[in-house]
C-alpha cells in the first residue's frame, strides 16, 4: 500500500502579536546587555567594581567627618544605600534618552517599535543595578557592616519607584531629545548639581532648614532618604520626605513621556 503525498498546501501557523513582542524584546536584551558590558568579562567586573570603588574612596575622603556627623550610623552603608539608587536613576535616564538614536537603523524591521528597545535597556539598567546592589552589599558584609535591610518591602518600593522615575524621565527626554542634542546635552549637565543636591554623600538635614525646603522638590532626595531608612532604622529621614511626591512626580513624567511618544512615534521611525 503506497501512501500519496498530499498536494495541498500546508498551513503555517502565525504567530500572536504578543509572541512577536516577546522575540522582539528578547533579542533586544541580549543585544543590550551585550553592549552594556562591552562583550568582554572586564567589562561586567568594571560594572561591577565601579560603585564599590565610589564608595571605597569616598568612605576614604570624608570617614572622619562622617564619624561626627552621622553618629551610630555606619558611613559606608549610608553612601551605598544612596549611590545605588541614585546610579539606577541617573542610568536610565541617560540610556534611555540615547536609546531611540542608538537603534535608529533597527527601525527597518516592522516588528522594532521605537519604544522596544528603551524597554529592553530598562530591563538591562534593572537587572545590573540588582547586581551591583547585591555585589556591593554583600562585600560591606564580609567586611562586617551591617547591610541587611529592616524593612525589606519598603526598600524594594523605593527601588521601583526608582526604577520607575529613571525610566519616565529617560522617555520623556527620548522623545524630547530626537534630532535636538541641545536638549540632551543640557539633561547631562543637570546631573552633576542634582547629584549634590540629592544628598547623596552627606546628610541633608546638616544644611538651613530654608536650603532644605527647595531640596525637598528633588524626588530623587524623597527617595534616597527613604531608602537608607529602610536599612537602617536609626537614620531619620528629614522632615517633609514622604512617598507621596516622588510617586506623583513619576506618574507625571511617564504620562507626559508617554503622550509625546503617541504624537511623535511616526516621526521617531521616518527621521
Amino acid at each position: 500500500m503506497s501512501i500519496v503525498p498530499s498536494t495541498a498546501p500546508q498551513q503555517t501557523r502565525r504567530r500572536t502579536a504578543w509572541a512577536v513582542q516577546r522575540s522582539v524584546f528578547l533579542a533586544l536584551l541580549l543585544r543590550e546587555l551585550r553592549a552594556r558590558v562591552g562583550g568582554q568579562w572586564m567589562g561586567a567586573l568594571w560594572t561591577l567594581f565601579e560603585p564599590l570603588a565610589h564608595v571605597m574612596l569616598l568612605v576614604a575622603l570624608l570617614g572622619l567627618m562622617s564619624n561626627a556627623a552621622l553618629p551610630g550610623i555606619e558611613y559606608p552603608v549610608f553612601l551605598a544605600t544612596g549611590l545605588v539608587p541614585y546610579f539606577l536613576f541617573q542610568n536610565l535616564a541617560m540610556r534611555l534618552m540615547d536609546g531611540i538614536e542608538s537603534n535608529r537603523g533597527l527601525f527597518s524591521y516592522r516588528q522594532v517599535k521605537p519604544l522596544d528597545p528603551l524597554l529592553s535597556r530598562a530591563a538591562v539598567e534593572l537587572l545590573m543595578n540588582s547586581a551591583v546592589y547585591i555585589f556591593t552589599l554583600g562585600i560591606l558584609a564580609w567586611v562586617g557592616f551591617h547591610v541587611l535591610p529592616a524593612q525589606p518591602m519598603e526598600m524594594l518600593g523605593v527601588q521601583a519607584l526608582t526604577a520607575l522615575l529613571g525610566v519616565g524621565v529617560g522617555l520623556l527626554f527620548a522623545v524630547l531629545g530626537h534630532e535636538r542634542p541641545r536638549v540632551k546635552t543640557l539633561l547631562r549637565m543637570v546631573f552633576f548639581p542634582l547629584y549634590l543636591a540629592t544628598g547623596v554623600i552627606f546628610p541633608v538635614d546638616l544644611l538651613p532648614r530654608e536650603t532644605i525646603e527647595w531640596l525637598l522638590w528633588n524626588p530623587m532626595l524623597h527617595l534616597v532618604e527613604m531608602s537608607r531608612h529602610a536599612f537602617m532604622p536609626a537614620y531619620q529621614p528629614v522632615d517633609g520626605v514622604n512617598a507621596l511626591f516622588p510617586l506623583q512626580v513619576t506618574l507625571g513624567y511617564l504620562l507626559l513621556g508617554l503622550l509625546l511618544y503617541r504624537t511623535d512615534r511616526h516621526r521617531l521611525v521616518s527621521t
